[in-house]
C-alpha cells in the first residue's frame, strides 16, 4: 500500500512539473560546480522551465540548454563587475522588456540561443563585456540587440528578425 501510494504521489509530481513546467531560477540556485565554473546548469532538453534568472553576482557561471525551453515571464539577468556567464543552447520565450540582460561591468558569452517574444532581445548596456553570436533573435516589439554607449559586444553570425540589429542609447 505505501509503495503505491509512493508512485501515485511520484506520478503526480511529475505531471505537475510537466504541465507548470520547472522553475528556473531554483535549478540554477540547486546546481553545483564544474568544468571550472562555479555553477554549471545543464537543462533537459525534453523538459519545459518557468521564470526568470538572477546568476549570482562575483561567480562564473554556465548555462547549457540542450534546447530547453525556458518560458521567462521575466529576464535572465546579468550584472556586476567579476560576473562572468556562458548561456548556449537555449530557447527563450517571453522575455518581457529583454530576454538576457547584462550590465554593469558583467562579462556574458551568449551563444546558439533562439530568444522570441520580448520587448528586446538581448540588453548589453552599462560596461557589460558581452560576445553575441550564433543566436536566432526574433518576435522582439523594439530591437533584437540593445547596446549602451559604454560597451563594445562582439556581435557575430546571428540572425536577428524582423527590426534593426541593434540599438545605441545614449548615458
Amino acid at each position: 500500500m505505501k509503495r503505491n501510494v509512493f508512485v501515485l504521489l511520484l506520478c503526480l509530481l511529475t505531471t505537475v512539473a510537466v504541465v507548470f513546467g520547472i522553475n528556473l531560477q531554483q535549478e540554477y540556485n540547486n546546481c553545483g560546480a564544474g568544468e571550472g565554473y562555479d555553477k554549471l546548469l545543464i537543462l533537459d532538453g525534453n523538459k519545459t522551465y518557468e521564470g526568470g534568472l538572477g546568476v549570482l553576482q562575483g561567480k562564473k557561471s554556465c548555462i547549457r540548454g540542450n534546447g530547453a525551453l525556458c518560458d521567462l515571464n521575466g529576464q535572465v539577468y546579468i550584472s556586476q563587475p567579476n560576473t562572468y556567464c556562458v548561456v548556449t543552447g537555449c530557447c527563450f520565450i517571453n522575455g518581457g522588456l529583454g530576454a538576457i540582460h547584462v550590465a554593469d561591468g558583467a562579462e556574458a558569452v551568449i551563444d546558439g540561443n533562439t530568444i522570441c517574444k520580448s520587448v528586446y532581445g538581448i540588453n548589453a548596456i552599462s560596461d557589460a563585456s558581452i560576445v553575441i553570436k550564433n543566436n536566432i533573435i526574433y518576435g522582439f516589439s523594439k530591437y533584437g540587440i540593445v547596446k549602451g554607449q559604454y560597451n563594445n559586444p562582439t556581435i557575430l553570425y546571428n540572425d536577428v528578425y524582423p527590426s534593426s540589429y541593434w540599438y545605441f542609447c545614449p548615458g
